[in-house]
């Protein structure tokens, strides 16, 4: 995939199986530009067996404040391309998530945060509504009585009031954010990329299907796995006492 996004509000970087996205300034917002850059880059993602896992993340400040207005014409959504992504994504919260900050966010799979950040959803106090999913994905990840709370009183959590409410996995100092997100893609990038990927579809097909066709997909999924080669390799390995190298095939 190409290392670079040719445009100016995101950076790509690739190396070990990990891609990492860094939004150049989180301040600015939720930008058509951005927008369009997180789509560009997903796209090209998904072309790419190569990389295993995704690192969202932000440099400055603020990891990404709220939206700017804008009209819908030849609206590009970038945080429905980064939810519609196949391999895990690890959002690293540095600074406030607020309104479609948070809505980008709650794209990720998995979320860790610095001990000051701020996350939250203040749209209905300016009179405006989320529009990236925040009424849909917020509810299936805290609750819906907090999800309820954080819209309708625009009530923002601390990262540690995140972390007790399932929004965040960790919290962590400022210094060592990176060091710990660094940490978690290796080791995601480490594991059996087609398994991953398969049980990442698993669990999100689960918020929408009754439970005997949610059973019925599971099996579905266990039995391609059966076909591909990582899967003896599991087995192998685990049978010589070594480490496992899959090759995602």
């Amino acid at each position: 995939m190409p290392r670079r996004v040719p445009r100016a509000v995101l950076d790509v970087d690739h190396a070990g199986g990990v891609t990492t996205l860094t939004i150049r300034d989180g301040a600015a917002g939720l930008s058509l530009e951005l927008h369009a850059a997180l789509a560009e880059a997903a796209a090209a993602i998904d072309l790419d067996d190569d990389v295993r896992v995704v690192v969202l993340r932000s440099r400055g400040r603020v990891f990404c404040a709220g939206g700017t207005v804008r009209s819908d014409a030849g609206f590009a959504d970038g945080v429905a391309a980064i939810a519609a992504l196949r391999v895990p994504v690890l959002c690293i919260v540095q600074g406030d998530a607020l309104d479609e900050g948070l809505e980008l966010a709650l794209a990720c799979d998995l979320r860790l945060a610095a001990s000051g950040a701020r996350l939250g959803l203040t749209q209905l106090a300016a009179g405006r509504l989320p529009r990236h999913g925040a009424t849909q994905r917020l509810p299936r990840v805290v609750g819906k009585g907090r999800a309820l709370a954080m819209l309708l009183l625009g009530e923002c959590l601390t990262a540690r009031a995140a972390r007790d409410a399932g929004l965040v996995q960790s919290v962590h100092a400022t210094g060592e954010l990176g060091r710990a997100g660094t940490r978690l893609a290796r080791a995601l990038a480490a594991r059996a990329p087609i398994a991953q990927r398969l049980a990442k579809e698993a669990l999100h097909a689960a918020s929408d299907l009754p439970l005997a066709e949610g059973l019925r997909l599971e099996g579905d999924l266990y039995v391609l796995l059966q076909s591909t080669a990582d899967r003896d390799e599991g087995i192998a390995s685990f049978r010589e006492r070594r480490r496992p190298v899959f090759h995602g095939r």
